[in-house]
Protein backbone atom coordinates (compact mmCIF):
# COMPACT_ATOMS: atom_id res chain seq x y z
CA UNK A 1 0.00 0.00 0.00
CA UNK A 2 2.99 2.32 0.26
CA UNK A 3 2.94 2.41 -3.54
CA UNK A 4 -0.47 4.05 -3.28
CA UNK A 5 1.09 7.11 -1.61
CA UNK A 6 3.93 7.18 -4.14
CA UNK A 7 1.46 6.97 -7.02
CA UNK A 8 -0.57 9.81 -5.54
CA UNK A 9 2.52 12.02 -5.26
CA UNK A 10 3.65 11.19 -8.81
CA UNK A 11 0.18 11.94 -10.15
CA UNK A 12 0.31 15.48 -8.74
CA UNK A 13 4.02 16.25 -9.24
CA UNK A 14 5.13 13.91 -12.06
CA UNK A 15 8.41 15.67 -12.78
CA UNK A 16 9.82 14.35 -9.47
CA UNK A 17 9.11 10.66 -10.14
CA UNK A 18 12.79 9.69 -9.77
CA UNK A 19 13.07 11.33 -6.33
CA UNK A 20 9.84 10.16 -4.77
CA UNK A 21 10.93 6.74 -3.42
CA UNK A 22 12.97 8.31 -0.60
CA UNK A 23 9.84 9.96 0.74
CA UNK A 24 8.43 6.71 2.15
CA UNK A 25 11.12 6.44 4.83
CA UNK A 26 9.42 9.34 6.64
CA UNK A 27 6.11 7.50 6.99
CA UNK A 28 4.86 4.64 9.10
CA UNK A 29 2.05 2.31 7.97
CA UNK A 30 -0.65 1.75 10.60
CA UNK A 31 -3.93 -0.16 10.73
CA UNK A 32 -6.89 0.80 12.88
CA UNK A 33 -10.08 -1.13 13.59
CA UNK A 34 -13.50 0.36 12.97
CA UNK A 35 -14.36 2.88 15.68
CA UNK A 36 -10.75 3.71 16.61
CA UNK A 37 -10.06 7.30 17.71
CA UNK A 38 -7.00 8.46 15.82
CA UNK A 39 -7.31 11.95 17.29
CA UNK A 40 -9.18 12.80 20.48
CA UNK A 41 -10.52 16.29 21.04
CA UNK A 42 -8.60 18.49 23.50
CA UNK A 43 -5.36 16.50 23.17
CA UNK A 44 -2.13 17.53 21.48
CA UNK A 45 -1.39 15.68 18.27
CA UNK A 46 1.45 15.53 15.81
CA UNK A 47 0.22 13.07 13.17
CA UNK A 48 -0.84 13.64 9.57
CA UNK A 49 -2.61 10.74 7.82
CA UNK A 50 -2.80 9.54 4.21
CA UNK A 51 -5.63 7.01 3.84
CA UNK A 52 -4.66 3.84 1.97
CA UNK A 53 -7.90 2.01 2.70
CA UNK A 54 -10.92 2.74 4.82
CA UNK A 55 -12.91 5.78 5.83
CA UNK A 56 -12.33 8.36 8.56
CA UNK A 57 -14.48 11.21 9.77
CA UNK A 58 -13.50 14.48 11.43
CA UNK A 59 -15.99 15.87 13.93
CA UNK A 60 -16.47 18.06 16.98
CA UNK A 61 -18.54 17.40 20.07
CA UNK A 62 -20.99 20.05 21.27
CA UNK A 63 -21.77 20.94 24.91
CA UNK A 64 -24.53 18.32 25.10
CA UNK A 65 -22.21 15.55 23.88
CA UNK A 66 -23.55 15.40 20.31
CA UNK A 67 -21.03 14.76 17.55
CA UNK A 68 -21.09 16.86 14.40
CA UNK A 69 -19.19 15.48 11.41
CA UNK A 70 -17.63 18.08 9.16
CA UNK A 71 -15.30 16.09 6.93
CA UNK A 72 -14.57 12.60 5.63
CA UNK A 73 -11.35 11.04 4.37
CA UNK A 74 -11.33 8.07 2.00
CA UNK A 75 -8.65 6.34 -0.01
CA UNK A 76 -6.00 8.79 -1.29
CA UNK A 77 -7.19 11.62 0.97
CA UNK A 78 -5.18 13.35 3.67
CA UNK A 79 -6.51 14.28 7.09
CA UNK A 80 -5.36 15.75 10.38
CA UNK A 81 -6.39 18.32 12.95
CA UNK A 82 -4.36 21.13 11.40
CA UNK A 83 -4.13 23.63 14.26
CA UNK A 84 -2.92 21.01 16.68
CA UNK A 85 -0.58 19.46 14.09
CA UNK A 86 0.99 22.90 13.63
CA UNK A 87 1.40 23.23 17.41
CA UNK A 88 -1.05 26.10 17.76
CA UNK A 89 -3.57 24.51 20.13
CA UNK A 90 -4.98 21.28 21.44
CA UNK A 91 -7.20 19.40 19.02
CA UNK A 92 -10.58 21.06 18.53
CA UNK A 93 -11.73 18.13 16.38
CA UNK A 94 -11.58 14.37 16.69
CA UNK A 95 -10.91 11.82 13.97
CA UNK A 96 -12.38 8.31 14.15
CA UNK A 97 -12.33 5.38 11.73
CA UNK A 98 -15.72 4.43 10.27
CA UNK A 99 -14.25 1.23 8.82
CA UNK A 100 -11.12 -0.83 9.32
CA UNK A 101 -8.56 1.63 8.01
CA UNK A 102 -4.95 1.58 6.87
CA UNK A 103 -3.03 4.84 6.80
CA UNK A 104 0.44 6.17 6.15
CA UNK A 105 1.31 8.38 9.12
CA UNK A 106 3.89 11.13 9.35
CA UNK A 107 4.76 12.99 12.54
CA UNK A 108 5.27 16.75 12.63
CA UNK A 109 9.01 16.31 13.19
CA UNK A 110 9.29 13.93 10.24
CA UNK A 111 7.05 16.19 8.14
CA UNK A 112 9.38 19.14 8.70
CA UNK A 113 12.44 17.00 7.85
CA UNK A 114 10.69 15.66 4.74
CA UNK A 115 10.05 19.17 3.42
CA UNK A 116 13.69 20.15 3.99
CA UNK A 117 15.09 17.08 2.25
CA UNK A 118 12.48 16.91 -0.53
CA UNK A 119 11.31 20.48 -1.27
CA UNK A 120 9.07 19.23 -4.12
CA UNK A 121 6.82 17.78 -1.39
CA UNK A 122 5.92 21.37 -0.53
CA UNK A 123 4.49 21.66 -4.06
CA UNK A 124 2.62 18.39 -3.56
CA UNK A 125 1.11 19.44 -0.23
CA UNK A 126 0.20 22.82 -1.63
CA UNK A 127 -1.70 21.15 -4.48
CA UNK A 128 -3.61 18.77 -2.21
CA UNK A 129 -4.53 21.60 0.14
CA UNK A 130 -5.69 23.86 -2.69
CA UNK A 131 -7.94 21.08 -3.98
CA UNK A 132 -9.28 20.39 -0.49
CA UNK A 133 -9.86 24.08 0.22
CA UNK A 134 -11.69 24.52 -3.09
CA UNK A 135 -13.91 21.53 -2.28
CA UNK A 136 -14.55 22.92 1.20
CA UNK A 137 -15.61 26.29 -0.19
CA UNK A 138 -17.95 24.62 -2.67
CA UNK A 139 -19.47 22.54 0.13
CA UNK A 140 -19.99 25.67 2.25
CA UNK A 141 -21.65 27.51 -0.62
CA UNK A 142 -23.85 24.55 -1.52
CA UNK A 143 -24.77 23.93 2.12
CA UNK A 144 -25.67 27.61 2.64
CA UNK A 145 -27.74 28.06 -0.51
CA UNK A 146 -29.96 24.98 -0.65
CA UNK A 147 -32.20 23.10 1.76
CA UNK A 148 -30.83 20.25 3.83
CA UNK A 149 -32.98 17.82 1.81
CA UNK A 150 -31.47 19.17 -1.42
CA UNK A 151 -28.00 19.01 0.13
CA UNK A 152 -28.59 15.33 0.92
CA UNK A 153 -29.69 14.77 -2.68
CA UNK A 154 -26.65 16.67 -4.00
CA UNK A 155 -24.29 14.74 -1.72
CA UNK A 156 -25.70 11.35 -2.75
CA UNK A 157 -25.24 12.25 -6.43
CA UNK A 158 -21.71 13.60 -5.94
CA UNK A 159 -20.51 10.75 -3.71
CA UNK A 160 -22.69 7.66 -4.32
CA UNK A 161 -20.03 5.22 -3.11
CA UNK A 162 -19.30 7.24 0.01
CA UNK A 163 -22.97 7.25 1.02
CA UNK A 164 -22.88 3.44 1.19
CA UNK A 165 -19.95 3.57 3.62
CA UNK A 166 -21.20 6.17 6.09
CA UNK A 167 -23.37 5.10 9.03
CA UNK A 168 -26.81 6.72 9.10
CA UNK A 169 -26.16 8.67 12.33
CA UNK A 170 -22.85 10.08 11.02
CA UNK A 171 -24.40 11.14 7.71
CA UNK A 172 -27.24 12.86 9.58
CA UNK A 173 -24.72 14.78 11.70
CA UNK A 174 -22.80 15.81 8.56
CA UNK A 175 -25.95 17.18 6.93
CA UNK A 176 -27.07 18.78 10.18
CA UNK A 177 -30.33 16.91 10.65
CA UNK A 178 -31.68 14.27 13.00
CA UNK A 179 -31.50 10.62 11.94
CA UNK A 180 -35.30 10.69 11.60
CA UNK A 181 -35.16 13.65 9.21
CA UNK A 182 -32.52 11.88 7.16
CA UNK A 183 -34.77 8.80 6.91
CA UNK A 184 -37.58 11.09 5.73
CA UNK A 185 -35.28 12.62 3.04
CA UNK A 186 -34.30 9.16 1.82
CA UNK A 187 -37.93 8.09 1.59
CA UNK A 188 -38.87 11.26 -0.32
CA UNK A 189 -36.07 10.79 -2.82
CA UNK A 190 -36.85 7.10 -3.35
CA UNK A 191 -40.55 7.71 -3.93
Amino acid sequence: MADQLLNHIIKLVPSFENEVKGVLSYFEKKRYPKGHNLIVEQTSIDSFYFVNTGCLHLYYTDESGGQHTIHFALENWWITEYNSFLGRSSAQFGITSLEETEVMVISKTQFDRLLLEYPFMGIYYNLIHMKAYGASLLKQKTFATISKRDFYSYFTKQYPELIKRIPHQILASYIGVSPEELTFFKEQILS
